[in-house]
């Protein structure tokens, strides 16, 4: 009997440390998180969102499309990058695509001019052929009534003039990216090349319905523009544009993360 009772009492003994422990360990976690939220940047709250599909070769206004999860990663409450504003008229009217590129490459040290980049490296061709928009530009940016293309052609021509200039550097398609994510571009040092309105005056945007030579349609939104994102402020709710046809400009986070869903989340990053 003594035994047993001996037997119980390291039982106890036992579970009272294990207990102390597991008190002690979540005192601590505790304090860390409390610390953590004392931290001088600002977090912006998490959603739900996943990821709808990979890149597509062909968008439909009909379909619904949504980001990645949004990111919980801490960053600064306000960033500004020195893009450079290079203008795209009146050489290429509908050139805002690469010349967005030619601000960020100027921004990597790259003395490039838009024009040679648009005829060395910008995938064209004048037929609305499958990838169409996606793999290529549909038109020529020289020509006022030229289309436009999205972030893989943009990141095709951009590695083709890295890679021929021996850069480590490597450009990526980062579509579908929440818009937290792509201000943690920013946040380290990376402008992002993302596609919006033209005219941040008009709240409605209608597609047209562009034939491809497989029968597939692709809605191509109006209004269509490229920009460079370079900037961000958490507290006053703004974000930064480098943007070729009207300068270095603000708008706010709102208003851009409006756009950036009606032009199926486009987004390209060299790093």
């Amino acid at each position: 009997m003594k035994k047993a009772k001996r037997n119980i009492l390291k039982i106890i003994i036992l579970i009272s440390s294990v207990a102390a422990l597991i008190f002690v360990v979540t005192m601590y976690l505790d304090s860390s998180k409390d610390k953590n939220k004392n931290d001088a940047s600002v977090v912006v709250s998490a959603t739900s969102e996943t990821s709808s599909q990979d890149f597509d070769y062909v968008y439909s206004d009909k379909h619904e499309y949504t980001t990645a999860a949004e990111s919980s990663r801490n960053i600064p409450s306000k960033m500004q990058l020195d893009v450079p504003f290079i203008s795209q008229e009146p050489d290429l009217p509908t050139g805002c695509e690469i010349t967005s590129l030619a601000e960020v490459l100027h921004f990597y040290g790259f003395n490039v001019d838009k024009e040679i980049l648009a005829t060395n490296y910008l995938p064209m061709r004048d037929t609305a052929d499958a990838g169409c928009f996606i793999d290529y530009f549909l038109g020529s940016p020289w020509d006022e009534h030229g289309s436009g293309c999205f972030a893989p052609a943009i990141v095709t021509a951009a590695n083709s003039f890295l890679k021929n200039n021996n850069s480590n550097l490597t450009a990526h398609v980062i579509s579908y990216s929440s818009v937290h994510s792509l201000f943690e571009y920013v946040a380290a040092g990376n402008p992002v090349i993302v596609w919006t309105s033209y005219d941040y005056s008009v709240k409605d945007i209608t597609y047209r319905e562009v034939p491809l030579s497989d029968g597939e349609y692709f809605s191509w939104p109006s209004y269509e523009h490229c920009v460079v994102l370079s900037g961000y402020n958490l507290t006053d709710r703004t974000v930064t544009f480098a943007d070729p046809t009207y300068g270095i400009v603000t708008h706010t986070i709102d208003e851009f993360t409006d756009y950036y869903q009606k032009f199926f989340y486009q987004a390209a990053v060299i790093k």
